[in-house]
């Protein structure tokens, strides 16, 4: 596969993952007995779409040079991405609704990033 599949297959699992991930947050929030199934189902949902992602963007670090070869902005990524998913999985255990809510925006505020500052996607044809 090229970079450029390899690219939009990490984003394609990222939103597919944060899609789950901000359902669980609503009904965390809505009705707990309907979250926790909800949580117990999605979770090999939520596990591929985060390996797949993870292993995608792995592959687009080391062909692109490594952390050396990558912007400022990925840097920033990767720094909330290292913050927000300690959060999330504390927040979600020890049912802490301010933890929730916060890595929840993060993940968001990441993907804004992502789709704003890449040079790749604003380029491309859709």
């Amino acid at each position: 596969m090229d970079y450029a599949t390899i690219k939009l297959t990490h984003y394609f699992f990222a939103v597919v993952f944060l899609l789950s991930y901000l359902i669980k947050t609503l009904l965390f929030f809505a009705n707990r007995e309907v979250f926790t199934t909800y949580r117990k189902k999605a979770m090999p949902i939520e596990m591929l779409a985060s390996v797949i992602f993870l292993a995608a963007g792995i592959y687009m670090l080391i062909s692109s040079g490594g952390f050396g070869g990558m912007g400022v902005w990925f840097h920033i990524k990767f720094t909330l991405v290292l913050v927000a998913i300690p959060l999330g999985i504390i927040g979600f255990k020890k049912e802490n609704a301010i933890m929730i809510i916060t890595s929840t925006i993060l993940f968001f505020f990441i993907l804004g990033l992502a789709l704003t500052r890449d040079p790749y996607l604003q380029t491309a044809p859709i």
